[in-house]
């Protein structure tokens, strides 16, 4: 029987619900993730520049020359545009692409990252050096109570495909917790079939362990994906979300396919 790197990882996967641990070894996930950028490379641009694309009513056109942003990505993109906060915060930066092009649309805000993984962050550094200019970066665990006070309160946070790999015990919910209380905006791009998010988040806030006076649930439909926005406020541009199966409505006509960085 010939054995595959997907037939390893779908393995992998089933056994970290099995023994509740997570997707990654977050201490070698650096080697993984190179490697996922190399492979979506051949078929995603994964890096915008000045000159190669352009905002039309709120959608990001590149030019007819590129290949096409990776549809999450585009949706987190143009979701963010429209919120335009000040300042951004992306939990799990991997190798930095997300802050390089979300600079390029709001050059007036502010931009954080931290990652769980010192390997995560030279990688971003090595693909995107001038980052180090623009964003301030820390190592931090985000399941852990506080831990994003490192760069106290921001107008937004982010998740793009972390949360969904974080399977051992409660801890994608301390993360939640922590990403509301130092945030107007949480936007999460996730692969929907790993959690309840809808659940998870009206509980948390039903059990008053958030900050926010009122949650806002919001939801951005693409047409090819769902995105999740909550608020501390009311937003009349987005749809109201009401229930988990609205988040999971492409996975079930696609299958479980794995949302990649």
């Amino acid at each position: 029987m010939r054995i595959t790197g997907d037939s390893v990882r779908a393995i992998f996967n089933k056994l970290s619900r099995l023994y509740n641990v997570d997707d990654f070894n977050w201490r070698k996930y650096h080697v993984t993730y190179n490697r996922q950028i190399m492979d979506i490379t051949n078929e995603f641009t994964l890096v915008l520049s000045k000159d190669e694309y352009q905002i039309v009513e709120g959608k990001i056109l590149l030019n007819s020359m590129l290949s096409p942003l990776h549809p999450n990505h585009k949706l987190l993109y143009e979701t963010i545009y429209r919120l335009n906060p000040k300042s951004v915060l992306e939990v799990g930066v991997g190798g930095g692409d997300h802050i390089h092009n979300l600079h390029l649309l709001l050059p007036e805000a502010k931009f954080y990252g931290v990652d769980i993984s010192q390997n995560q962050i030279d990688l971003l550094l090595h693909r995107h050096p001038d980052l180090k200019n623009i964003c301030r970066l820390a190592v931090a665990d985000v399941t852990k109570k506080d831990v994003l006070n490192t760069f106290g309160k921001v107008d937004l946070v982010y998740t793009q495909a972390v949360l969904m790999h974080v399977r051992r015990g409660n801890r994608h919910i301390l993360a939640l917790k922590n990403m509301f209380n130092m945030s107007n905006y949480v936007v999460l791009m996730e692969h929907w079939a790993r959690h309840n998010f809808f659940d998870d988040i009206t509980r948390i806030f039903q059990e008053r362990d958030l900050l926010w006076p009122e949650l806002n649930i919001y939801k951005n439909d693409s047409g090819e994906q769902v995105l999740m926005i909550l608020s501390r406020k009311e937003l009349k541009e987005f749809s109201p979300l009401r229930s988990n199966e609205e988040l999971l409505k492409y996975i079930q006509k696609k299958g479980d396919v794995v949302l990649r960085k």
